[in-house]
């Protein structure tokens, strides 16, 4: 674990991607936690892969925002995705290890990213609208100061 600006090591994290469709936001230039920058780096890059495959190749307006902010003692990490939404049946099993709706994939991501939050203390919600979108958002627990 190390020190580090949340707020920066997402930025970075964010430039592996190549869609000219996402976008990052954030009203500080620094939070700061503490935790290994290499599990950050791998929430925030399965839940952006997740995001970016969940909006259908055909969908003319794409969009995944990735947001991070200080909320409390929280740092939250929120990444929305405008593609299809998340069905019921699904919601349910989401965090569930090798449950995927993907034709590949072992389906171990969100549920290994879930450990690694939760280890932290921290949590991971979603809120969902089917046809309109999804919104992950990851509450880490900041360093007290």
């Amino acid at each position: 674990n190390e020190t580090l600006n949340v707020v920066e090591v997402v930025e970075l994290a964010l430039d592996i991607f190549n869609e000219d469709y996402i976008e990052f936001q954030s009203d500080e230039a620094q939070i700061i936690s503490k935790m290994d920058r290499s599990q950050l780096v791998r929430i925030v890059n399965n839940l952006v892969k997740n995001a970016i495959q969940a909006i259908p190749e055909y969908q003319f307006e794409k969009s995944v925002i990735v947001s991070v902010k200080k909320e409390n003692s929280y740092v939250q990490i929120s990444v929305y995705d405008n593609g299809t939404g998340i069905d019921d049946e699904t919601a349910e099993r989401i965090f569930e290890p090798k449950f995927t709706t993907k034709t590949s994939g072992m389906g171990l991501g969100l549920g290994i990213i879930k450990n690694i939050i939760e280890n932290y203390k921290g949590t991971i919600t979603f809120e969902t609208v089917l046809g309109k979108g999804t919104t992950f958002t990851v509450s880490l627990p900041l360093i007290k100061q």
